[in-house]
């Protein structure tokens, strides 16, 4: 398994492990993810985060995770939330960090994985203003130049606008997985009535 982490479209180097296929726990350091986690903390956003995903190695989708759990040695610490859509959530915990803890994925997929960090927001379903998106754009906008440091910062290009996603499989937009909002979309006042969505940057 190639453990690698990809943030829009930057790639940054991490550990590479191996592991066998048909629902194997998979065990990974979660220092490594508190590391990410510290850093939207520190941006002080309150809709954009870092969505942690199994995706496959062949470009096929994500791996299927069936649960997960964080555990400092023989004793569990928390349960790992598996989303619809196949997000899997952390607790943000320094603890767990200078325990060096441990996060177990029961995976059940037989083609090679890689885990991935994906610049996001989700939001609940209703009605969701303009407004209320051009903020969730600016905050994904921000994150990402945190993440990429400096001086990598000052060659983030701009984003076009934002892509909607539907969290719960099955569901449409419009009639559609996926819509996308351009600036000129995103500047007017209207409202938009919508399920559960994630949003991800547009470039």
């Amino acid at each position: 398994m190639k453990f690698s982490f990809i943030i829009t479209t930057l790639a940054l180097t991490a550990t590479i492990i191996t592991t066998t296929a048909q629902a194997t726990p998979l065990s990974l350091g979660y220092s490594g993810f508190y590391k990410y986690m510290a850093k939207v903390e520190k941006a002080k956003v309150e809709h954009a985060e870092l969505g942690f995903y199994l995706s496959r190695a062949d470009g096929q989708g994500l791996c299927n995770i069936e649960s997960g759990m964080v555990r400092v040695d023989d004793t569990l610490k928390s349960e790992v939330k598996v989303l619809p859509h196949g997000q899997f959530v952390l607790p943000y915990d320094k603890q767990l960090d200078l325990d060096k803890a441990l996060v177990e994925l029961e995976v059940t997929d037989t083609a090679q994985c890689d885990i991935s960090i994906q610049i996001q927001a989700n939001l609940a379903g209703g009605e969701v203003s303009m407004a209320q998106l051009r903020q969730v754009e600016d905050e994904m906008y921000r994150l990402l130049q945190k993440m990429a440091g400096w001086p990598g910062r000052y060659f983030v290009p701009e984003l076009q606008g934002i892509k909607l996603h539907t969290a719960e499989p099955g569901q449409r937009l419009n009639g559609l997985e996926q819509q996308q909002l351009n600036k000129a979309e995103l500047a007017g006042e209207r409202s938009l009535s919508l399920p559960a969505v994630r949003i991800t940057p547009w470039f």
